[in-house]
């Protein structure tokens, strides 16, 4: 669910880069980037996780990091 939102999101913000991380293979690089809960969207030192991300948190989320 927070997969296919996010991605209808940034088809509109062509300056946003993503980078996917598969936990289950790169446990560590989670752990480094302070993943405690998936889904996760991390930019800077922000992040945005929980069990279920609306397409609305995650566009706020956007945002915020976008106009810091």
């Amino acid at each position: 669910m927070a997969k296919k939102a996010l991605d209808e999101l940034l088809v509109d913000m062509n300056d946003v880069q993503l980078e996917e991380v598969e936990i289950l293979s790169n446990p560590l690089r989670a752990l480094k980037d302070g993943v405690k809960f998936i889904p996760a969207i991390k930019s800077g030192q922000e992040q945005l996780s929980g069990i279920l991300l609306s397409s609305e948190k995650i566009k706020s989320f956007l945002k915020k990091v976008q106009s810091s």
